[in-house]
């Protein structure tokens, strides 16, 4: 079973995380899925948007840490293959909206931060970015962006605590469009796609590009958030937490 499928139908792309064994957990595999299904959508003319999502169930619980413990083995610094923010939609130039129940986690969670436009939540959607949980420095920038979406107090709350956010504060943050039952959560992103394919591709891509623009954060934000996790991750932390996760045991910390 693949852990991406793609397909098209009236203009739209459905770009579906399917490993719902591993609650859709992003793998190799899966960052291979979504590169090649950006691809598509910004070369296809027939594609006016897309949709992505993870079923009825759940989005994504974010990095499949197994993957993750099993490659700093071998190096303990470099990040994962495929571990961009292009990879999670950074670039894709036509509209993306996400279609979001249940865990939304991690790098499920930045992949609607930078890769969708707008976002339809279920009832059942739960946000977070529980990394500080098992010692794993948020990288990719992760924490400027969070900040770009959420107040300060709550930008802090998700990253230092690692609690998660119903779909009610994500939509008085104004971070979801939204909120509809589980069996609703497609339909109403079919909804908002037919809306946006019936007004002018060009006009749309550039309107995309020139909000885009000004939501990205700045550079030096996200350089720095970068260095300081390269930096985290030479601490023995680094190692201990996604171990202790695989062991099933509390991790024991060394702080440095």
């Amino acid at each position: 079973m693949p852990a991406l499928t793609f397909e098209k139908r009236d203009h739209t792309a459905y770009i579906m995380l399917n490993r719902p064994e591993q609650k859709n957990a992003i793998n190799l595999e899966m960052r291979k899925g979504l590169r090649d299904a950006w691809k598509e959508v910004d070369e296809d003319r027939d594609i006016f948007s897309a949709i992505v999502s993870g079923g009825e169930e759940i989005f994504s619980v974010g990095q499949d840490l197994l993957e993750l413990e099993q490659f700093k083995k071998n190096d303990p610094i470099q990040d994962l293959p495929l571990n961009t923010l292009e990879t999670f939609g950074s670039e894709v130039g036509k509209p993306v909206v996400a279609a979001i129940s249940g865990h939304c986690l991690g790098y499920g969670f930045l992949l609607t931060m930078v890769g969708c436009d707008l976002r339809i939540a279920s009832t059942s959607a739960l946000f977070g970015m529980p990394e500080i949980k098992v010692g794993v420095p948020p990288s990719l920038g992760i924490p400027a962006y969070v900040a770009r979406y959420f107040p300060p107090a709550a930008s802090m709350e998700l990253l230092l605590t690692g609690n998660f956010i119903s779909a009610e504060a994500a939509h008085r943050y104004g971070y979801v469009n939204r909120i509809v039952p589980p069996s609703e959560v497609i339909g109403e992103a079919e909804r908002i796609a037919r809306i946006i394919n019936a007004y002018s591709p060009f006009m749309v891509r550039n309107i995309k590009k020139m909000v885009r623009f000004a939501l990205t954060p700045d550079a030096g934000a996200t350089a720095y958030s970068q260095a300081v996790c390269l930096y985290c991750r030479h601490s023995p932390d680094y190692l201990e937490g996604p171990k202790a996760f695989k062991e099933k045991r509390p991790p024991k910390w060394t702080d440095r």
